[in-house]
């Protein structure tokens, strides 16, 4: 048995391509959470000012990959 249907995972060949984003976090004295996401490829950055806008920021790169 190769393990990949245990831990719910894919074989490779079926994932597709790959997108990689660094997230960048910090908490202000406050509590209150910011920070960058960045496309590693190609350093385009997109600050967020919350959790909740952090999936608004990733989504943001996502889409200029697909137009690009």
């Amino acid at each position: 048995m190769d393990g990949t249907k245990d831990a719910g995972m894919e074989p490779t060949e079926h994932l597709g391509d790959y997108t990689t984003l660094i997230v960048r976090i910090r908490q202000d004295d406050a509590g209150r959470l910011s920070g960058v996401v960045e496309r590693a490829r190609t350093g385009e950055k997109v600050q967020f000012h919350g959790l909740e806008t952090l999936s608004r920021a990733v989504a943001s790169l996502l889409s200029t990959t697909e137009r690009s």
